[in-house]
Formats: C-alpha cells, structure tokens, sequence
C-alpha cells in the first residue's frame, strides 16, 4: 500500500519525485544512509570521546535498510563517523572536476556556514577548512563528504544545547590538492574571500612555525561590485549554496488573519552588498532590513516575490541537498 501512495504521489507535477524521496529516507539506497533520530541520539549520548562507526546493509528479503552503530571504547580521541561501503580514502585521490556546478554550490554553502582557520597548534600551524551545521543537517554534511571524499566529521553541543554537527578537512596535501583548486576555479564572493587568499598564501608557501605568520586582520572592503556578482557565470549554482545556509522557508498564521502566509528570508552578517545582488538577481521588492550586530537581512511574502524563488530554485543548475530542501517543498 505504501508504494502505492508513493507512487501516486510521484505524479504530482515538479514536486512529486522529491516529495517521494523525502518519503523514502531522503535518497536512493546506494548513498549514504538515512541517519535517524535515533542513531544521532546514540552518537550524541557517547559522552566520553570515542570512534563511532555507522553502517548499513540492504536486506533483500525483507527488501529495508539495515543501520548500525559500532562504538567501541577507544578513548582520547574525537568521535569520527566512517562508513563500511564507501571508502572515501580512496576517493580522495581522485582529481576533482571543478568545472562541475555542484562545486559553485559547495563555495556558496561555505559563505555561510564554513570557514577557512589557521590557528596556533604549539609552535606551529593549523590549517584547516570547516562546515559546521545543525544537526538536522546531518545527511547534508555526509552528502559533502561523499562528493569531496575528504574530512572528518564530529559532533559537538553548543552553549543553550544546541547540537551541532561538523565537516573539518585539515590534511595539507588534501587542501592544497583537493580544495584550493575549488575555490580558485570558483572564488568567495564575501569578504570571507580574504580568509581564504591568506589561507592559500600560507599553505602554498608551506608556512609551518606560527611565528612565522604575518599579523592578520581582515579588510572590510567590498572585493566585488552588484555588476560583476550577477556576471559571475557560476552565481545560481553559489545562490543555492548560500541558500542552503542562510535562507529560510517558512509558513505562518498573523494574529489578525485567517490565511497563511509564505515567506522567505534570507540574511548575512557584513554583507549588504551580497543582499543587494540577489534581491537584484532575484527580483525581490522589500527594502534590506539592518539588525543587531550588522546582520543585514531580507524577508518577502508577496506573492510575485515567492513565486520568482520558486522558479529559481526549480530552475536552478543545481539543487538543494540538505533540511532547506524540506522547507522549500512544504
């Protein structure tokens, strides 16, 4: 019966595919596997740092997927998430093909939610590249693993309980060989592009002591003018990126109405200049909204206005990949 029903479903017209994968766990059988509330519980409640396994196995009689976890109780070290089927060592010796959009979208989702950091390690230097996001975007950060075949992932609880989970890629030869050519290929477009051309620098000049590294503050001038980000050949497969990060669906119910509203928002701290390009790029009417800490924002609930982000992210080189995926359907 419930294949049925899905497969009714399916025939809805744009959405009924992805509404059926949600359905089924999120994506075909052969990727990475659904993380259930109750596996990311078990990872959350091993307090003493550990290496946690997740797997899965098809099991064809009773055509399911089979998840397990194997924790075993090596201590001092951070919790790594691995998995049986995919060897991602292997994978991180394949050459990236960086005219691929999926990797435009990866450099918009870091505008909002990565970071490049050099950090003192003793006497030395840390290098490292970092996606941190919410929990519920669990699968999204084993998704940018599988493509990247790089990193590790951890898990950790901020202040107020919130949990977090994280992608760090740290191996030098990795960065230099795997990563830079990504955002060479396709550059920041924030002023986090200054982050990463001092990163590249020091890398590639193979700065190894931290008092060998020059003092750093980061420039507040635009890199980019409205003009050039809308030429950026690459700037719809960034969006979806930066989407996934910074944007918001959402549905609500006003006090003084009966209806409810859509709406969208979206927002970057210290980047009005981003904001005016994609309310430019994307035909949006409101005024850009100036809050607390410089945190520059947009939110619209006209009708035209969501239907021009319904067509876009339709129509979009790429697509959305992780919980924003979720919202956008709804």
């Amino acid at each position: 019966m419930a294949t049925v029903i899905t497969n009714l479903l399916s025939a809805i017209p744009v959405f009924g595919p992805d509404i059926v994968e949600l359905i089924w766990g999120g994506f075909p059988h052969y990727e990475e596997p659904y993380i259930s509330d109750g596996i990311l519980k078990i990872l959350f409640d091993a307090k003493t740092p550990s290496k946690i396994e997740i797997g899965y196995e098809y099991n064809i009689l009773n055509s399911c997927l089979i998840l397990y976890v194997k924790k075993p109780t090596t201590r001092g070290q951070l919790a790594e998430v691995k998995n049986r089927r995919f060897k991602t060592s292997i994978l991180a010796s394949q050459r990236l093909n960086t005219g691929n959009l999926i990797y435009a979208y990866l450099v918009g989702l870091i505008e909002g939610d990565g970071y490049f950091s050099i950090t003192k390690n003793g006497k030395y230097i840390k290098y490292e590249l970092g996606i941190e996001l919410s929990i519920r975007d669990a699968q999204l950060i084993f998704k940018i693993k599988k493509i990247l075949g790089l990193g590790k992932i951890s898990l950790r609880e901020r202040e107020g309980g919130i949990k977090m989970i994280c992608l760090r890629i740290r191996n030098k030869s990795h960065l230099i060989k795997n990563i830079i050519p990504i955002f060479d290929k396709f550059p920041l477009i924030s002023k986090k592009q200054y982050d990463y051309l001092r990163f590249r620098e020091a890398i590639l000049k193979n700065i190894i002591y931290f008092e060998d590294l020059p003092l750093y503050k980061r420039p507040n001038n635009d890199l980019n003018s409205i003009e050039n980000i809308l030429n950026l050949p690459y700037f719809s497969a960034w969006l979806i990126g930066f989407i996934e990060a910074e944007g918001c669906f959402s549905i609500y119910k006003p006090i003084s109405s009966s209806s409810k509203i859509a709406s969208f928002e979206i927002s970057q701290t210290n980047e009005e200049l981003i904001l005016l390009a994609i309310k430019k790029y994307l035909s949006l009417t409101p005024n850009i909204i100036l809050g607390e800490n410089n945190n520059y924002r947009i939110k619209i609930s006209s009708v035209r206005s969501i239907e021009n982000i319904i067509k876009f992210v339709i129509n979009a080189p790429v697509k959305l990949l992780g919980f924003k995926k979720l919202q956008f359907l709804l």
